[in-house]
Parts: structure tokens; C-alpha cells; sequence
């Protein structure tokens, strides 16, 4: 399952996409860390077809 880091920094709105939690968390306090704000992850279901 894909997960989204998703932060807001002085330029714009950052989005990340990272393939595990763990690798996910360490990149958002990677993003809290160098001053970026409204930071989150949205983990993303994979859609199947009928």
C-alpha cells in the first residue's frame, strides 16, 4: 500500500510517496525537522477492478 507524505512549506505544498509506514514516518520527521509545517500521511488503498 502506497503512503503520501504530504507538507506545506514558504514555496508550496510538498507531496511524497513512499511504499512503507516506517520509510513514510522517517521522511515527515525528516520534513518536520528542515521547518515544514502541516505535515501528514495518507496511506492510499489500491483500487481493484470488477
Amino acid at each position: 500500500m502506497p503512503y503520501f507524505v504530504c507538507a506545506r512549506d514558504g514555496a508550496g505544498q510538498i507531496i511524497l510517496k513512499r511504499n512503507t509506514r516506517e520509510a513514510a514516518e522517517k521522511k515527515a520527521a525528516e520534513l518536520r525537522d528542515m521547518g515544514c509545517f502541516e505535515v501528514e500521511i495518507i496511506a492510499k488503498g489500491v483500487e481493484k477492478a470488477a
